[in-house]
């Protein structure tokens, strides 16, 4: 008798905790057969290939975690709050967020809808909305992966405050630490979202006084 299949939601729900199993490893089929009690045959057919796995896991996570904007924040309130909370989603699920290459950042269209919404009742036009989302979404995945790369990474202020380059580098690398829980973002990342806000402040504006 063939082995019934299992349900798509237990497979992502127990795949998503795996995969952020401490020393656990690369998520793997046999791993995650071997969890769900079921053969990687009967997985596999469940859910098609790894790369398939991993964008299914991807969609879900970021559907799930899409934020609810306050209506009453401006467009420039609304894009800092939702780059902290697309920031705090991928800090809270490292081990899946690393696989939010090009190829899988789409999954994060659901994540984007709500800020897309805001931008353009700002109003910003529908076509200057979507580049500043893309804008956005590369920029904030771009600084808080690079953010969980630096976590193992602990700088020694003391042994090089002769170094002015190399301590205002090692600063931001440090200030994770400063913040165990991870809610309060390093300065590049708040630095870099008040210029994109500030870039496009200053775009709108250039664009009203040329028409």
């Amino acid at each position: 008798m063939p082995r019934p299949l299992v349900d798509t939601e237990t497979i992502i729900t127990v795949a998503l905790d795996a995969m952020e199993e401490p020393s656990a490893g690369p998520l793997t089929a046999r791993r995650l057969a071997t969890r769900l009690k079921c053969s990687t045959r009967t997985l596999y057919q469940q859910m098609g290939k790894q790369e398939q796995l991993i964008s299914a896991l991807l969609n879900h996570y970021f559907v799930q975690k899409t934020p609810q904007l306050d209506p009453n924040l401006d467009w420039k309130g609304a894009i800092d709050t939702w780059a902290k909370e697309l920031r705090l989603a991928i800090l809270a699920r490292p081990n899946l967020s690393r696989h939010l290459s090009t190829e899988n950042r789409p999954a994060l269209i659901e994540f984007t809808r709500p800020l897309l919404a805001a931008l353009i009742a700002a109003p910003l036009s529908e076509p200057v909305a979507v580049e500043v989302c893309r804008s956005l979404v590369h920029v904030i995945v771009s600084l808080t992966l690079g953010e969980l790369e630096t976590q193992s990474h602990r700088y020694d202020e003391t042994a090089i405050v002769g170094d002015h380059l190399t301590r205002l580098l090692s600063n931001d690398a440090n200030a994770y630490e400063r913040s165990p829980d991870g809610k309060i973002p390093p300065p590049v990342f708040v630095q870099s979202i008040d210029w994109l806000i500030g870039g496009i402040e200053g775009q709108q504006q250039t664009r009203a006084e040329r028409a």
